[in-house]
Parts: C-alpha cells; sequence; structure tokens
C-alpha cells in the first residue's frame, strides 16, 4: 500500500514539473518558493537558482507597478487575482504571461503562500493585436465606402456609417440607432423594401431596388439599395447598401429632355415644311388635273393620280408630326392629344378605341403632358399587339393631385 502511495505522488510530481504551464509559489514578499520545470525553462533558469529569488527580478521594468499590484491584491482578496505582464528571460527575451493567483494556506509553516500558474501568452497576443488589426482596416473601409451601409438587426438599425448618415440627414448614429429602416423611405417604397428585407434575411437572392430617402431636411435622395445576409456581433442581421443615384437621376433627365426637345423639333419641322410642300403638290395636282380635264387629254387622270399619292403621303406625314410632338404647349394639350389619338387608333386598326376623362383636366409641365402620352401610347400599342384586344379604354384621372393614365382590366 505504501508503495503505491509513493508511486502516486511521484506521478503528480512530474505531472506537476513537466505541465505545460508554469507552475510557482510566491510567498507574501513575492519571493519564489516552489517552481516547476516548465516555469523555470521559460525563465531560463535552474530550478534551484530560482528558490528564493523575488520574482520581481524576472519582470520587465516596465511592469513593475502592476507586479506589486498583483501581489497587493492577492494579499487583499481571498479569490483568484489575473494579471498580463512582461517577463525579461535570461536570455533578455521579452515574454508575455499571464499570471493567475490564489491564495493558500501552508501548513508546514503556518502563513499564506500563493499558488501561480504562469501561461506565455505572446501567441494570443499576437492574435489579438491581427484581430485587431484587421477590425481596424475593415471599420476603416466601411467608413470611405462611396455607399451609404446599414445593419439591420432585429428590425432596427444597429450600425450606419457616416455615408448612411449623410444620406439621412442626420449628423449622429445615435440619430437611427434603434429607427427601422423603412421608416427612412418615401411611404410609396416602405412595404416593397420591407418585402426585401425579409427574403434577404431568410437567405434568399434579391435584385437591387431604386427607391427614395427621405432626408431629415423634406428633400428625397434616390439611392439603389441593395441587401445580403449578414452576421453582426454573432447575431444574423442584414446589410444593406445604398448608393445616392440622384446625379444619375438627374443626368437622366436632362438626357430625355433633350431628347424630347429634339423630337419635337423634327416634329415640327416636318409639319411646317414636308406637310406644308405635299399640300402644295396636293393642290397643283388638283388644279392640273381640272386643267387637262378640260382640255380633254388622257392625262388627266395621272395627275389626279398624283394628287390621290400626295394627299395619302400628307396624311402619313401628319400623323408622324403628331407622334412626334403630340403634345401642344398649352394645358389642354394631353386630352386634346389623346383623344386625336383614339382616333387615329380606330381608324388604323378598326378597334373600337374610348377615353374617359375629365376635359378641363389640366396640365401645366409640358414635359408630364409628354411623357403620359407617351406611356398611354406604349400601353395602347401593346394592348393591340400582345393583348389581341377588341376594344381599348383609356381612362385619364387624377390621383394625389396628379394625372394617372389607366385602362379598363380586360379591355386590353
Amino acid at each position: 500500500m505504501l508503495h503505491l502511495v509513493e508511486e502516486a505522488r511521484a506521478n503528480l510530481a512530474d505531472q506537476y514539473d513537466y505541465a505545460p504551464i508554469g507552475f510557482l509559489t510566491l510567498d507574501a514578499q513575492g519571493c519564489v518558493r516552489e517552481v516547476n520545470v516548465t516555469a523555470a525553462r521559460l525563465l531560463g533558469r535552474e530550478r534551484v537558482q530560482l528558490i528564493g529569488m523575488p520574482f520581481l527580478s524576472h519582470i520587465a521594468r516596465g511592469h513593475w507597478k502592476e507586479f506589486l499590484h498583483h501581489m497587493s491584491e492577492c494579499r487583499r482578496r481571498p479569490t483568484v487575482v489575473v494579471s498580463d505582464l512582461d517577463l525579461r528571460a535570461r536570455d533578455r527575451r521579452t515574454l508575455h504571461v499571464e499570471l493567475r493567483s490564489v491564495p493558500v494556506l501552508d501548513a508546514r509553516r503556518d502563513e499564506t503562500v500563493y499558488r501561480t500558474a504562469m501561461t506565455e501568452i505572446g501567441e494570443r497576443l499576437r492574435v489579438a493585436q491581427a484581430l485587431e488589426e484587421s477590425e481596424r482596416r475593415h471599420r476603416d473601409m466601411v467608413e470611405s465606402s462611396p455607399d451609404g451601409i446599414f445593419i439591420q438587426s432585429d428590425g432596427v438599425i444597429v450600425f450606419a456609417n457616416r455615408v448612411a448618415l449623410d444620406l439621412c440627414g442626420v449628423k449622429e448614429v445615435a440619430d437611427l440607432h434603434g429607427r427601422e429602416l423603412t421608416g427612412l423611405l418615401r411611404p410609396a417604397y416602405r412595404q416593397s423594401v420591407a418585402s426585401l428585407l425579409v427574403q434577404v434575411a431568410t437567405g434568399r437572392e434579391t435584385p437591387s431596388m431604386e427607391v427614395k430617402i427621405e432626408r431629415g431636411s423634406g428633400t428625397p435622395v434616390h439611392v439603389e439599395l441593395a441587401a445580403r445576409n449578414f452576421h453582426f456581433e454573432g447575431e444574423p442581421a442584414v446589410l444593406v447598401m445604398a448608393r445616392d443615384i440622384t446625379p444619375r437621376k438627374i443626368a437622366e433627365r436632362h438626357v430625355l429632355a433633350i431628347s424630347e426637345r429634339e423630337r419635337r423639333a423634327f416634329g415640327r419641322d416636318l409639319h411646317d415644311s414636308i406637310c406644308q410642300s405635299l399640300m402644295g403638290t396636293a393642290c397643283l395636282a388638283e388644279a392640273l388635273r381640272n386643267k387637262l380635264r378640260k382640255s380633254g387629254l388622257p392625262a388627266a387622270s395621272d395627275a389626279e393620280e398624283i394628287g390621290r399619292v400626295a394627299r395619302q403621303c400628307l396624311d402619313e406625314a401628319r400623323n408622324m408630326a403628331r407622334g412626334l410632338c403630340p403634345v401642344a404647349m398649352e394645358k389642354s394639350g394631353l386630352v386634346t392629344a389623346l383623344h386625336e389619338l383614339t382616333a387615329e387608333v380606330a381608324r388604323h386598326t378598326r378597334i373600337e378605341c374610348l377615353l374617359e376623362c375629365d376635359e378641363s383636366l389640366a396640365i401645366g409641365d409640358p414635359n408630364v403632358a409628354t411623357n403620359l402620352y407617351r406611356i398611354t401610347q406604349e400601353a395602347v400599342s401593346n394592348a393591340i399587339k400582345h393583348g389581341r384586344a377588341r376594344s381599348v379604354l383609356i381612362r385619364l384621372a387624377a390621383g394625389h393631385g396628379r394625372p394617372r393614365p389607366d385602362h379598363a382590366p380586360g379591355a386590353g
């Protein structure tokens, strides 16, 4: 039995000496009472050299105060005391270690000593520093991004970069924290964006979407939203990127305005020059026909055919002119143009085409009137070509103070 006890004691001693962690015992003055092989190896000295030495002599000068505070806390508290310190090894290497001390009673001397575990944490610190550097780079990238970046978790905004703050017209992140992203948008876009966020949260791929953010000043900002599934601080979230496309929208409007001006100019030129020339040609052909008919010459029929072709060309040129410049500058131009459109559709397609609208409806902006005409023109064309409509009904009504073209369901 005594043999087994001695064997167990020897095994415990070996485990203590060759443990992967350095173990040492310090007295109340911070001197080494016991030390295992691993701790001696870390310090670069023999065990017998360390016994009785002040452990402070192995501490890097810049960390003396931390070690003295560590010992003071050990004497004051009956619990575990943890400190990170730099040691100075015999070969002048600096070791980053964690000291974890707990007070125990030494029954042999009837005094309190401090069992201390010493763990080298150099690799852990290097990993932590690398992680911190990586996080700093990512923060810099996010803050320097030309796009606004929002992170929404549990339905509310938990992060926004500087560009996102500018898009929303606020100065501090706290002004957005806890708010719903959809609450920043114009009401017309909230439902579609809410649906987008739900789809992204479930892992579905979604296309980008153009919306308007309601800036604090009341001025809307055109943005393109793209969202993806994300994790923020370990929790599921949605990352939303918002790109300001206001300059692009302004440029598009300018291009469209220039294109429309060119179309209008060409339509007016077509009406004022070619149509007038064709009208003159038709009149001359009619006069020539009458003269030849009085003379009894057979060429009168040829002159009549010339007049017929000229008038046919005149009608086609007028229709082209109306298509290029359909809406006059006066406020009633849209209603008049739509009446002409329905008449032209009925005449050329033999399909009933009707217009229902308030004849007194006034539109002050000719660009808006022209765009509404183009939309209606395209809708009617699609109804006839692709819907095989037997009749087409166009309704022009004002919704929320704005004209709105519509078509009857089932009518094409």
